[in-house]
């Protein structure tokens, strides 16, 4: 087998002209498609046949000029140490990434680049806020050889034995999970549905308000018409678009799910998980044990049904932008993969040994004052005299006490010389768990009102985020507080 020369100045594959062109369409749309939805409006110039054909030759011409000198000056290869990128050809760009700071190396495929047969490959580095090194055409050999370089390179590391890990890889690799159809419509189902119908709505209102902005006259008719049409409406015609909703809702979880986690799979080896899944856009995520900073699981009353739970593995963030977070997901999964994935990352099962410590009492009446009798008390002044606004008052603290109840029931925490596992949740129970060398800083809190009940509340960071513990003992949270500091001192361990 030929070893492929990492080190030489290579381009994307001949095939990512294609790619690049369409990216190109693509971004122009998103950047006219207001100037574009005009002139298409416009009778008068779609009548001049001979002025369109000009127009759209120079911008095909234009776009083909762009990606002939794109593709050719976006060009990279490895030394011993970095990875180095260059692009541009009006304002040259050269990037160039120590190995040692590379957080994840993943792959991804879409549609276009499945009937291609190349691939995109993204490269997470610490200290950027997003994915700033993207290579979307490349061919699958050559993939695979540079994704297994840098996700197992060091800066110590010389090519010899990094082509060897590359070759060898993902030899062993030992099947976690798959996905089945019933396994995706069971993820389906226990999707939270309200959620999607409301990112339905949002994404409906946005679009509204630009098509608003360009037809003002028509949407203020139109609106007019639908407020008038409501208001008319009887009560059954309000059951059955609150249905619709919810029918709509199930339907776009259910067909978001089996896109994004068609044909899933979660492999491990000695050193890492790899997770492959999608239908369109195709991932292939390698996970090093070392980089996940914590591992967060979850379920809810229909997942409870099924007896599965929502994992995620949650590594390194880039920079200090939350969205860039690594979050790779494993849904489906039952307690046996629970348990496995646990002792892999954290080994022998030790914190069921160690006793809960619940979040104080007091917690309830913060919860229960700012989501339950603050709406109220602002909203008495202009309602005060309806007899409706009673009734909703009495129903509204009753359900925010109990759902306030539920969070406090499920707030405690574990910890012990080694591990800490964190509980929160309310309809849902989430738990989340880290090793404690792991922990990058602790911070002390206390308001006034909690030095009054000799109450404090933590907050622990990682590499990843932050995770909170609220209104527990102020000498259990000194005694905490201190350990950790103590342990992230003297521990030799490295966090990544």
């Amino acid at each position: 087998m030929n070893k492929i020369d990492l080190s030489k100045p290579t381009r994307q594959a001949i095939k990512g002209l294609a790619i690049i062109f369409l990216q190109s369409i693509r971004q122009a749309i998103r950047m006219f498609w207001a100037l574009i939805a005009v002139v298409v409006l416009q009778k008068n110039i779609l009548d001049n046949k001979n002025l369109i054909s000009i127009v759209l030759l120079i911008i095909l011409a234009l776009l083909i000029i762009h990606t002939i000198l794109y593709y050719l000056n976006f060009y990279f290869y490895v030394t011993e140490d970095e990875f180095i990128l260059k692009k541009g050809y009006l304002k040259k760009k050269t990037l160039s990434i120590p190995l040692d700071r590379i957080q994840s190396v993943n792959t991804k495929q879409n549609l276009i680049q499945q009937l291609l047969n190349v691939l995109t490959l993204e490269i997470d580095t610490a200290g950027t806020v997003s994915k700033e090194l993207k290579i979307h055409a490349l061919e699958k050999p050559y993939a695979d050889a540079l994704h297994n370089y840098l996700s197992n390179a060091k800066s110590t590391s010389t090519s010899n034995e990094n082509s060897e890990i590359s070759e060898a890889s993902e030899v062993d690799e030992k099947l976690v999970l798959s996905l089945n159809p019933i396994d995706l419509l069971k993820i389906g189902i226990s999707q939270n549905h309200i959620r999607t119908g409301l990112i339905i709505i949002a994404f409906g209102s946005q679009i509204f308000n630009q098509i608003q902005d360009l037809f003002e006259e028509k949407a203020e008719e139109y609106s007019s018409e639908l407020v008038n049409f409501l208001s008319e409406s009887s009560l059954a015609l309000f059951i059955f678009l609150i249905i619709f909703f919810l029918i709509i809702s199930v339907l776009f979880s259910l067909f978001r799910t089996v896109f994004k986690y068609f044909d899933f799979k979660l492999l491990k080896s000695k050193k890492a998980f790899r997770v492959k899944a999608g239908l369109v856009n195709k991932r292939n995520v390698l996970m090093p044990y070392n980089k996940i900073q914590e591992l967060n699981w979850e379920t809810g009353p229909v997942k409870q049904l099924f007896g599965i739970y929502n994992l995620v593995f949650k590594q390194a963030v880039s920079g200090q932008n939350n969205k860039a977070q690594q979050l790779v997901d494993a849904p489906g999964c039952f307690n046996n993969h629970l348990e496995m994935l646990k002792d892999d990352l954290f080994g022998e099962e030790k914190l069921n040994n160690s006793p809960k410590v619940f979040t104080n009492k007091y917690y309830f009446r913060r919860l229960w004052l700012f989501i339950g009798w603050l709406p109220t008390l602002l909203s008495a002044p202009f309602l005060y005299n309806e007899w409706v606004y009673w009734l909703a008052v009495a129903l509204w603290l009753g359900a925010t006490a109990w759902y306030s109840v539920l969070i406090l029931r499920k707030r405690y925490f574990r910890i012990n010389n080694q591990q800490i596992r964190i509980s929160k949740g309310a309809i849902e129970h989430k738990w989340k768990q880290m090793e404690l060398f792991k922990i990058q800083s602790v911070e002390f809190r206390q308001t006034i009102f909690q030095k009054r009940r000799s109450l404090a509340s933590l907050q622990l960071t990682n590499a990843s985020g932050s995770m909170t513990i609220p209104y527990i003992n102020e000498s259990i949270a000194k005694q905490i507080y201190d350990y950790l500091l103590y342990h992230t001192e003297i521990s030799e361990k490295s966090w990544m």
